[in-house]
């Protein structure tokens, strides 16, 4: 629907234009029409149409190519759709882990930090041979065990072996007893090694017969030990104890001139 504007008049808000009463004799005859008129509407002295459309008559047409992406992003939504149990039970499970490694992690450090585990540390004291001129001398050990630990204690079952060595050759075998040791605390444990019916080294028999010279001696030990800390025990351990010495003497007064000994835990 057009409604037809005079030249030089506006539209009011109901859309008809205010005129102003004029009488013939103050009307000016029309000017001849101009023919660019259509080229130029909004020049002065020219008509103008205002046409009115209702909006639920405005309409927008996609583009075909539109109707093509939209399935294809759907198509992809599906798709996702069906992968994310998956990719869900996947994240569960990558923060599950990722939480128990840092339990585990500060669980280790407060471990560690109170506890304080350390290696029971050995020392030989002393070493006697009694009834050296018998076929199978006794060589009597003193040992003194200290633990280290802030707040972790060691129990030491009985039966632990204990083998003598000169140069590689044993010469005697032995047990160790059984001991509780308290953390940071030194304990002492004596045992008896018996010796092997065989015939010793010239070095070990001078030294049986009362010789002061240096003997280079060979003690290794195998115990089974648990520990027990923050109320829980650990069992299944093994400690095995390697200790190079050199002994002045075996028989009259001996005395331990130098020693190094090696601890280490096993399974």
């Amino acid at each position: 629907m057009a409604d037809r504007v005079p030249p030089g008049s506006h539209p009011t808000a109901f859309g008809s234009p205010f005129v102003h009463p004029t009488s013939d004799t103050d009307k000016e005859p029309d000017p001849e029409p101009d023919p660019n008129s259509n080229r130029h509407p909004w020049l002065p002295g020219t008509e103008t149409y205002i046409v009115q459309v209702a909006k639920d008559q405005i309409y927008r047409v996609p583009p075909p190519e539109n109707a093509y992406l939209v399935e294809r992003y759907r198509n992809q939504v599906t798709k996702r759709t069906k992968r994310s149990p998956v990719l869900i039970c996947l994240g569960w499970l990558c923060v599950s882990l990722l939480v128990l490694v840092v339990l585990f992690s500060i669980v280790s450090v407060i471990f560690f930090i109170t506890v304080r585990p350390g290696e029971p540390q050995f020392t030989v004291d002393q070493v006697h041979v009694k009834n050296s001129t018998a076929v199978s001398p006794e060589y009597d050990f003193i040992m003194s065990l200290r633990n280290p630990s802030k707040s972790m204690s060691y129990s030491y079952e009985k039966d632990g072996a204990a083998f003598l060595s000169y140069n590689g050759v044993n010469i005697a075998i032995g047990q160790t007893p059984e001991l509780e040791q308290d953390s940071k605390s030194t304990s002492k444990i004596e045992f008896v090694m018996h010796g092997l019916k065989i015939v010793v080294p010239k070095h070990i028999a001078k030294a049986l017969k009362g010789s002061n010279d240096d003997v280079e001696l060979e003690l290794e030990l195998e115990i089974r030990v648990s520990a027990k800390a923050w109320g829980l025990d650990i069992n299944g351990m093994h400690i095995t104890v390697n200790c190079d010495m050199t002994s002045l003497g075996l028989v009259k007064e001996p005395r331990i001139k130098t020693q190094s000994c090696k601890t280490r835990f096993r399974s």
